[in-house]
């Protein structure tokens, strides 16, 4: 019964609401559930018993050439994608309860699974089912279904992990991308930065400078050079390294918007990498691109450009052939815009974390309730 439950539905439209949710477990309230102390046996226990309580009126589910379980080996994807559920046991006798999410930011866009129709699920809309268990009694006292902006709301923002930032770019969203119009995938900016006027000052300027009031130019200045100059047009040789090739890059495009560009420029590296523009630019063949430091899947301010945050950042990035290094299509948004295509990951495994006071889960003693 449990195993049905690690595919996901045959659309995001199947999904119980997260209402119906809590109406559906309101029997698990008052019931006893046997705690073992150990925390993988506890948490086993408890998916398939929150699975077969919903099992009578689950989503139809997805064959599997319908659908595409992004991150690689599926970290950080829920156990429960049949309707699309992650289960915490909350237990008293502390100050909060700290629940943990590993493998990705709850509250991010980053695409989880993608249909082949075009549908994505996506790390925000999980929905947290957690049920408070009495230690003493092993009493079932509640069932809250949560949300990621409920908690972050009203808790906080997730902590964010010290880790070697990734994005995965996978094959049917490449091609979504090459299809589009002159194959860009494009955001304008939500804020309407910079003046397309500054073109003419950029001679002055270094890219290595910060990006000011006379300096920055609106994101439809860089398309522009995008879509005359880049896509279909330049080859970038694969035997060079990634890093190279990006500096290759970055080199065009700083030249063709009127930059004087010398060695010890390219060379200097930081975030990002034509800080007057604020434009972070990355070259790619493969699915994985690396994002480092920083990335917008946990929005933070960016020193390097004063009153920017890593979701205001310009990305570029060129998705080359592998063979023959050509320009197939380029992403060019604000770093806000990333995540409703692509998939955010890690080098490595990690967990976000965030504080729930336990007052609140017993608050809320014998419901069992949507976001209280």
């Amino acid at each position: 019964m449990e195993s049905k439950f690690k595919l996901p539905p045959v659309s995001k439209r199947e999904l119980s609401t997260p209402e119906e949710l809590a109406e559906k477990l309101s029997p698990l309230v008052g019931q006893t559930f046997p705690l073992t102390r150990v925390s993988r046996t506890d948490g086993s226990n408890l998916r398939k018993l929150i699975a077969a309580t919903l099992s009578s009126t689950t989503p139809v589910v997805a064959s599997k050439s319908d659908f595409t379980v992004v991150p690689t080996r599926g970290k950080g994807v829920p156990k429960a994608l049949l309707e699309y559920i992650d289960t915490y046991i909350v237990t008293s006798g502390k100050v909060n309860y700290n629940l943990q999410v590993w493998n990705r930011n709850p509250a991010s866009d980053s695409v989880q699974v993608e249909y082949a129709n075009g549908e994505t699920l996506s790390a925000n809309e999980v929905r947290f089912i957690t049920v408070k268990v009495n230690p003493e009694t092993h009493i079932i006292e509640s069932v809250l279904v949560l949300t990621p902006d409920y908690i972050v709301e009203n808790f906080g923002k997730f902590g964010k992990p010290t880790i070697k930032s990734q994005m995965i770019i996978s094959n049917r969203a490449r091609q979504n991308v090459i299809a589009m119009p002159n194959s860009t995938l494009f955001y304008a900016s939500e804020k309407a930065v910079g003046n397309q006027n500054n073109i003419s000052n950029l001679s002055s300027f270094s890219i290595k400078d910060e990006p000011t009031e006379s300096s920055l130019l609106p994101i439809e200045a860089i398309l522009n050079v995008v879509v005359s100059d880049v896509v279909g047009k330049v080859t970038i040789s694969p035997t060079l390294s990634t890093k190279e090739r990006g500096q290759e890059l970055e080199r065009l495009i700083a030249t063709k918007l009127g930059y004087s560009i010398s060695e010890e420029d390219l060379m200097d590296g930081g975030y990002p990498d034509i800080r007057n523009q604020a434009l972070e630019i990355k070259v790619q063949d493969s699915p994985t691109v690396d994002l480092g430091k920083y990335t917008p899947e946990f929005e933070e301010n960016v020193p390097s450009c004063p009153g920017f945050t890593t979701g205001d950042i310009r990305y570029l990035i060129a998705l080359t052939n592998g063979t023959t290094g050509l320009v197939e299509g380029v992403v060019l948004c604000e770093g806000n815009k990333l995540g409703s295509h692509f998939t955010y990951i890690a080098s490595e495994s990690y967990k976000c974390q965030r504080g729930i006071p336990m007052a609140f889960f017993e608050s809320h003693a014998g419901k069992s309730a949507f976001n209280p």
